[in-house]
C-alpha cells in the first residue's frame, strides 16, 4: 500500500443502510482511500429493493458499479457469474490476496481457510464473490437452557444434568410453590420461544439424537460413520425424544406457547424490572436480548445449564458452523478488476477489518493485551478493546458517518472476534447477564457436536430446480409434525407410521439422494 501513484476512482454499489448518514464523507471510506490511494464513489441502492434494482440494470445492459456490495443466494451468484455479470476471482486469490491470506493465516486454522474457499466456490469451479469471514465464536452453538437457581435453592434441589433429573426438577417447580409467593399455580416450569435460539424442542431432542433440522441451522441432515446423509427425524431415537418432550407438555411442565410466542413476548416477562414474582423456572433462548439491554435484577436468579444428557448418554448441541458471507462482487463494467480486488484485499488487513466493524482506531477501538477477553474459550486472548463513551457510543448500533454498518470485506475470524476485551457494563446486572449467563456458558456447548456435520450444501441450478419444492414441503411438514407430536395433536404412538409414510410419499428418499450427490461433489473439490 498504497496501490496507485496516479488518481484512480472506483465505484462501489451498496444498499443504503439506515444508520449510515454519509458514505463519501465517512471515516471508513477515508481510511480505505488514504491507505490504497484509490478514490471511492458510491452508487446507493434502496435497502428493500437492492437486488431487484440490480437485476433491472443487468437486464437493461446498463453500466454497473465496479464493485457491488450485495448479498445473493448461491444459485443467484453462480448464475450472474456464469453469464459474465460477475468476474471470476480465482486468479486474483492465487496472486493478489496478500492481506486476506495474512489475516487468516494469523487468526484462522487451515481448515477454516479451506472452508472459506470451499463454500464460496460455485458448481462451475469459479469464485464469484469476495468473502467476509467475521464470526462471533459463540453464535454457532448458542442454543442453551438457563434455569432459576433461586428456585433450586428454595426447594433444595441439585442442578439437573440429565433428562430424567430435568423432568424431576420441573415437577418440583410445578408442584411446590418454587417462587415462594404462596401460589402453587403461577409457576411456568419450562418455556421457550419460536424465533432465533428459542427452540426448546431442539435443545431437548439433542439429548436423544443430534438434530439440527430446523431453520436456524439450515435444516441439516445428519452424517453417519460412512459419510452418508440420513434424516434424524425418522429414527427411533427421534421418536424417543418426541415421547419425552410430549410428556413434558402433557404434564404441563413445558409451556405450549413456546411454539408460538415471539422472543419479545418472552423478553417482556424476563426483563421486567419490577419486583413482581418470578414465574419462569427454566427457559431456552439467548440471554442477551431476553433480559434487555439495561440490566435487570431478575437476571441474577438464573444460571446456565450444559446440554442435557439423555438416557443413552447422548448430549449434543446443534451447531450452525462457521461460514463466511459472500456479498462483494466485481462486475463486468469494471475496467481494472485487479485493482478492485486489491482494494478489497486491503480491507482484509487486520486493523482495517476491525475498523470496518468498530470504527476509528484510537477513538472507537484500540489494540491492547490487557484485561479479560469477552469469550472465555481456550486459546482466546485479548487483542483489542472498544473505547466508546456515553457521548460517543458503539458505532455499529448508532447513526453515524463513521462506518458503513456492513462488514462486506472484513476478515475477523472467531479468534480475533473473540479477542475483544470484556467491556465495562452499565451495572452488575448487565455484567452478570453478559458475562456469566452468556460468555461463560459458551464452553458448556461449544464442542458438543458430532465431528461430522453437514452444515451447508451448495446445489447446482439443476438440483435446485429438482428439489426446491420438495425441500419446502418436507421442511414444513416436519416442523408442523414436530409441534403437533409435542402438543398431542398427533399421537407419537398411533400416527408414527403414517408420519413416516407421508414423508416417503413426499419424496424424502429423493431429497436425500440429491443431497448426498451434492455432499460428495463438495467433498471431492
Amino acid at each position: 500500500l498504497p496501490l496507485v501513484t496516479e488518481p484512480v476512482t472506483l465505484t462501489i454499489g451498496i444498499a443504503q443502510h439506515a444508520l449510515t448518514t454519509n458514505y463519501e464523507e465517512n471515516d471508513f471510506t477515508q481510511l480505505v482511500e488514504s491507505e490504497t490511494g484509490v478514490s471511492l464513489d458510491f452508487e446507493l441502492f434502496p435497502s428493500d429493493e437492492a437486488a431487484k434494482k440490480f437485476s433491472l440494470m443487468v437486464t437493461a445492459k446498463q453500466k454497473l458499479p465496479d464493485i457491488l456490495c450485495m448479498g445473493f443466494s448461491d444459485i443467484e451468484r453462480a448464475s450472474y457469474g456464469s453469464t459474465g455479470v460477475f468476474v471470476p476471482l480465482n486468479d486474483y486469490f492465487e496472486n493478489d490476496a496478500f492481506y486476506f491470506r495474512e489475516t487468516l493465516a494469523k487468526w484462522a486454522s487451515p481448515k477454516e481457510l479451506e472452508d472459506v474457499f470451499k463454500y464460496g466456490t460455485s458448481p462451475d469451479g469459479n469464485i464469484y464473490a469476495y468473502p467476509m469471514y467475521s464470526i462471533d465464536p459463540g453464535d454457532s452453538s448458542a442454543l442453551g437452557m438457563w434455569i432459576n437457581k433461586q428456585w433450586l435453592d428454595n426447594l433444595d434441589l441439585a442442578v439437573p444434568k440429565t433428562t430424567d433429573e430435568l423432568y424431576d426438577t420441573l415437577i418440583a417447580f410445578r408442584d411446590n410453590d418454587a417462587n415462594g409467593n404462596g401460589d402453587n399455580n403461577d409457576e411456568i416450569p419450562l418455556i421457550g420461544h419460536s424465533q432465533w435460539m428459542g427452540n426448546v424442542d431442539i435443545y431437548l431432542m439433542n439429548a436423544f439424537i443430534y438434530d439440527a433440522f430446523a431453520g436456524t441451522w439450515g435444516y441439516q441432515f445428519n452424517v453417519d460413520d460412512n459419510d452418508q446423509l440420513y434424516a434424524p427425524f425418522i429414527t427411533n431415537e427421534w421418536r424417543e425424544g418426541m415421547r419425552y418432550i410430549n410428556k413434558l407438555s402433557e404434564e404441563e411442565l413445558l409451556s405450549p406457547i413456546s411454539f408460538s410466542q415471539t422472543q419479545n413476548e418472552l423478553r417482556a416477562i424476563l426483563s421486567d424490572p419490577s419486583d413482581t414474582d418470578s414465574i419462569i423456572g427454566a427457559f431456552v433462548g439467548h440471554p442477551s436480548p431476553l433480559f434487555g439491554g439495561d440490566g435487570v435484577p431478575r437476571v441474577m436468579e438464573y444460571m446456565a445449564l450444559p446440554a442435557m444428557v439423555g438416557p443413552k448418554g447422548i448430549s449434543w448441541t446443534p451447531n450452525a458452523g462457521w461460514f463466511a458471507s459472500y456479498s462483494t462482487q466485481i462486475t463486468r463494467s469494471c475496467e481494472n478488476p485487479q485493482l478492485a480486488f486489491r482494494v478489497m484485499d486491503a480491507i482484509s488487513r487486520e486493523d482495517i477489518s476491525i475498523s470496518h466493524r468498530y470504527g476509528v482506531q484510537g477513538t472507537d477501538w484500540e489494540y491492547t493485551e490487557e484485561g479479560t477477553p469477552s469469550h472465555v474459550l481456550e486459546g482466546y486472548n485479548v487483542v483489542y478493546k472498544q473505547t466508546q463513551t456515553p457521548e460517543r457510543g458503539a458505532r455499529w448500533t448508532s447513526e453515524n458517518n463513521t462506518i458503513w454498518h456492513a462488514t462486506h470485506m472484513a476478515q475477523i475470524p472467531p479468534k480475533l472476534h473473540g479477542g475483544n476485551q470484556k467491556p465495562e457494563y452499565a451495572n452488575e446486572y448487565r455484567d452478570y447477564q453478559m458475562r456469566d449467563l452468556w460468555y461463560e456458558s459458551v464452553p458448556l456447548r461449544f464442542y458438543s457436536h458430532p465431528d461430522k456435520i453437514a452444515t451447508r450444501l451448495i446445489f447446482t441450478q439443476k438440483e435446485v430446480d429438482d428439489i426446491s419444492e420438495l425441500q419446502t414441503t418436507i421442511r414444513t411438514y416436519v416442523d408442523e409434525s414436530r409441534t403437533r407430536f409435542i402438543l398431542g395433536d398427533m399421537d407419537i404412538e398411533n400416527e408414527w407410521d403414517s408420519y413416516l409414510s407421508t414423508l416417503d410419499s413426499m419424496g424424502l428418499s429423493h431429497l436425500l439422494e440429491v443431497s448426498q450427490e451434492t455432499c460428495d461433489r463438495m467433498s471431492a473439490q
